[in-house]
């Protein structure tokens, strides 16, 4: 019976109201929650049990109404509602945008519950053909799918049965064919990496303080293995002693497109912080140097450093007094030319600031005695990322390594 009188415990003598409406796709019964009267009176109870039904309509017709709208414009509500609250990053935000758009260029006006998975192929397949992109992991149309896929699972509340976009929709949509390897980074040799900073130690004697900032910025990556956005926010008091060494206590990152802080640093909650890797004695007289004859200069100027940042842009007048600190083309650039001068050409492959970053980071997977935890921590990855991502071989120990090989077979 929908309506029972309850005739023991605390509420003996009200009524236990149930309602169960069948789905009529499935043909089975949808778990509603019983409610219990205030009162002992039966009218109540009808009336409860009326209001149940009420209630459980009006919600089936905006389930109805929701998955009855145009894809591209729930989807588009939906990026503007996470974004207005502040739920992603600016950049996040930035790559969400993008998705709403080529949404609504692909699908029209399609309504959600009609989208299959068939749909959502020959969308994949059109972006790709249209720009060009490259079919792999992490690449821009992967992207855009496991964005859909997590629009699609927050309509399942709404009452959508079936994500049209599958778990791994790359391996699912494209031949092994399409696809094209990951990216293969390039590693600086320990001899390319000795003569970049001595390079930059000799051009920093004829070159005026205001011209340090990019260089130094190398010397910090090639030391500590930070991303470019951490180096650029990186400030004055989170220089932290540790066990002798100084390493940076970071958390926060710049972010380039919006010109402001994030403010966290990438895969963590706001007010996280993590250390870095130490920096070297010969970088950090560097550095006091440096920090001499910023506070001096920005004195004269009258300009005021409000975040403290290490590597204020101070070349550039207009950027140093909006308070920005170098950017990351500037950093990028300076390390081509350098390379470029230097005959290092990294075997055809993209030399950048993320080069220094998986440099250390190789050279750290690749040190039998090196706790792989621990290293992960100091660079922002986990254990996991820092594995798959970063232990590479070594190009500066074949020599070592086939050596070995070789004396096996002679014993």
């Amino acid at each position: 019976m929908a309506i029972t009188k309850i005739k023991k415990g605390k509420y003996a003598g009200k009524y236990r109201v149930r309602i169960q409406p069948i789905d009529r796709l499935t043909g089975k019964a949808i778990r509603i929650a019983s409610q219990v009267t205030k009162t002992g009176n039966a009218v109540e109870a009808e009336k409860l049990e009326k209001k149940m039904w009420d209630d459980f309509h009006g919600q089936q017709l905006l389930v109805q109404t929701k998955l009855d709208q145009p894809l591209a414009d729930e989807f588009q509500r939906y990026v503007d509602d996470c974004q207005e609250v502040g739920k992603w990053s600016n950049s996040t935000a930035y790559d969400w945008q993008y998705t709403a758009k080529l949404v609504k260029e692909y699908f029209g006006r399609q309504k959600i519950r009609d989208v299959r998975e068939g749909d959502i192929n020959k969308f994949a397949h059109q972006y790709v053909r249209d720009h060009n992109a490259r079919v792999a992991k992490h690449s821009t149309v992967d992207r855009q799918l496991q964005n859909l896929r997590c629009f699609f699972s927050k309509m399942e509340r709404y009452g959508l049965k079936i994500n049209p976009v599958p778990k791994g929709a790359l391996s699912e949509f494209f031949r092994r064919g399409d696809m094209t390897r990951p990216d293969e980074k390039y590693i600086f040799s320990d001899s390319e990496i000795h003569q970049i900073k001595q390079y930059i130690y000799d051009e920093l004697q004829n070159k005026s303080f205001v011209y340090w900032g990019s260089r130094l910025a190398i010397l910090i990556a090639l030391d500590t293995g930070m991303r470019p956005q951490e180096i650029q926010a990186l400030r004055w008091d989170e220089l932290t002693e540790e066990e002798g060494l100084t390493v940076c206590l970071i958390n926060d990152s710049w972010n380039e497109r919006s010109r402001e802080m994030n403010p966290t640093l990438k895969d963590r909650m706001q007010g996280d912080t993590r250390m870095t890797l130490p920096l070297s004695d010969d970088i950090l007289g560097l550095l006091k140097k440096y920090h001499r004859k910023q506070t001096e200069f920005l004195q004269r100027k009258s300009i005021k450093n409000v975040n403290n940042f290490i590597l204020l842009s101070l070349n550039d007048l207009a950027r140093c007094t909006a308070g920005y600190p170098i950017a990351q083309r500037s950093m990028n650039d300076m390390l081509k030319a350098i390379v470029k001068k230097l005959g290092i050409t990294g075997n055809g492959l993209s030399i950048t600031m993320y080069t220094c970053r998986h440099t250390v980071a190789s050279k750290l997977g690749n040190n039998p005695q090196m706790s792989y935890p621990w290293a992960a921590s100091r660079l922002g990855h986990t254990l996991e990322m820092f594995m798959r991502t970063y232990v590479h071989p070594d190009e500066d120990m074949n020599e070592s390594m086939l050596k070995l090989v070789v004396s096996s077979r002679t014993h």
